[in-house]
């Protein structure tokens, strides 16, 4: 059954549903109160679809509009920028204003769009929050609307302590289209056509949290430094086809099969980067096991084959070590009665920051070694280099991170996956992944079925958040 929070009962007890718009309360209730309502922004956050297919970010944008407004922000401070053909792919810009900004803001950065998720496949309804067994479940919980709704929860009780007075700005984006090409991207999209609207400093974005131990217990608070580039390429076989009762040789779909079997013993050089180095030194003593001995020594020894080995046998350690592809979807044939006249992949590539998409595509290139195999990339991304790791930045984290979790390292890590931080950091804006949500590696399972965090993390994380920002704007 789904569990009924505090924050729901609360708000169907004011008589307004849990999609409906309530302003946020105060910093002067309790923690109890303060944590419920927080919880009930999550839950409409989550509960209003912003899939690609099915949802709308705009519906998000708008809800999260009117709190605003209610906690007392004026339209001046609040811009709502739909892309032109694009109803559904809402962005919004809000701006505490210090009363005297000597210096330039902070950006908070949130996509709130999020994967297609199936209802037949999912054990529950995707878009209802669950709350059960200590996590959150629901699409968009771990990726990234809790980040985006901590974001939210603090823009709203800033404006509301009366006697909170900000030494600079603080920028809120919350932005469409981070999770899929179909849409327009909203933090790009924005930069391009708004770009007064981020005078910042630098921009703290999703991207990293917390490891856990098997046990439950933090080893390590992560701060991401830099990312791979997702870059999508299209595997293509064409052939005249024909009757299928007069089978031939050169079979779209047969050729397609052995470039795609290629694709999958292709393994790209190992690039051990000065930030995955650094997260290694500090976590592999902390996980200990044979993976941790293999932290340390590749730390100490970047081109120690057996730990490498051990390493790349972890998806997760896999993929920070270099560039990677593999097959996500396949198209083939037209008729079940005809030889299939084209047959097409995709692949995702998540290309190591240094190595250009032209590069990645003529290693696929070389490895099928069939000219009738056409390699294509489907949309070029440029990639980005990691931000510069100042006392200014690291300071507020390390000493927040020390008074909630003391004795726990702060370490630099390179993320795998592709977050909107590639146009901030290209636009000259320094991002920085933080959320303080910790978690055992992989079991949020973002982006497949089941998603979740633990709801013990994510109310920290909101602590955490919060404490490092205020700082911030000290």
């Amino acid at each position: 059954m789904r569990t009924l929070s505090i924050a729901h009962s609360f708000v169907l007890g004011m008589g307004v549903a849990t999609t409906a718009l309530c302003a946020a309360p105060a910093m002067a209730q309790q923690p109890d109160a303060g944590r419920a309502a927080f919880r009930a922004i999550y839950e409409e956050m989550v509960e209003i679809d912003s899939s690609p297919t099915t949802g709308s970010c705009t519906k998000v944008v708008r809800a999260a509009e009117t709190r605003l407004k209610a906690a007392g922000y004026a339209d001046a401070d609040l811009k709502v920028i739909i892309p032109p053909g694009k109803p559904d792919d809402g962005n919004l810009v809000a701006t505490l204003r210090a009363p005297e900004a000597a210096r330039k803001g902070v950006l908070l950065m949130g996509h709130i769009d999020v994967v297609d998720a199936r209802r037949e496949d999912w054990e529950r309804d995707p878009f209802t929050l669950f709350e059960e067994n200590g996590f959150f479940l629901g699409r968009g919980t771990a990726d990234m609307k809790g980040q985006a709704s901590i974001w939210l929860d603090l823009m709203l009780r800033l404006k509301q302590e009366r006697t909170f007075k900000p030494g600079r700005d603080l920028v809120m984006a919350l932005t469409c289209g981070e999770e899929t090409s179909n849409r327009v991207n909203g933090i790009d999209y924005i930069l391009t056509n708004h770009r007064d609207l981020f005078n910042v400093a630098f921009a703290l974005n999703e991207g990293a949290g917390g490891l856990l131990s098997e046990d439950g217990k933090p080893l390590v608070m992560q701060v991401q430094a830099g990312e791979k580039i997702h870059q999508v390429y299209q595997l293509e076989v064409t052939n005249p086809g024909g009757h299928s009762s007069r089978p031939l040789p050169d079979n779209a779909i047969y050729q397609l099969m052995a470039a795609a079997g290629k694709v999958s013993k292709l393994s790209f050089p190992i690039q051990v980067t000065p930030v995955t180095r650094e997260y290694f030194r500090v976590t592999g003593p902390l996980l200990g096991g044979d993976v941790g001995k293999a932290m340390t020594a590749v730390a100490k020894n970047p081109e120690d084959q057996a730990a490498l080995a051990v390493l790349q046998a972890d998806p997760s350690y896999n993929a920070s070590l270099h560039t990677t592809c593999v097959a996500t979807q396949l198209e083939a044939g037209h008729a079940p009665n005809a030889l299939p006249q084209r047959a097409i992949a995709t692949l995702s590539c998540r290309v190591m920051q240094g190595t250009t998409p032209e590069q990645v595509k003529d290693a696929l290139d070389k490895a099928i070694g069939d000219s009738n195999v056409k390699v294509s990339i489907v949309r070029r991304r440029d990639g980005s280099s990691p931000p510069p790791l100042t006392d200014e930045i690291m300071g507020p984290i390390k000493a927040q991170s020390a008074k909630m979790w003391p004795g726990v390292p702060v370490a630099p890590v390179m993320i795998a996956g592709a977050t909107d931080g590639r146009f901030t950091m290209n636009a000259g804006i320094p991002t920085y992944g933080l959320s303080g949500i910790f978690s055992l590696g992989g079991e949020m399972n973002a982006h497949g079925l089941n998603e979740k965090v633990r709801v013990k993390s994510l109310y920290e994380g909101r602590d955490f958040l919060e404490g490092v920002v205020r700082a911030y704007l000290k």
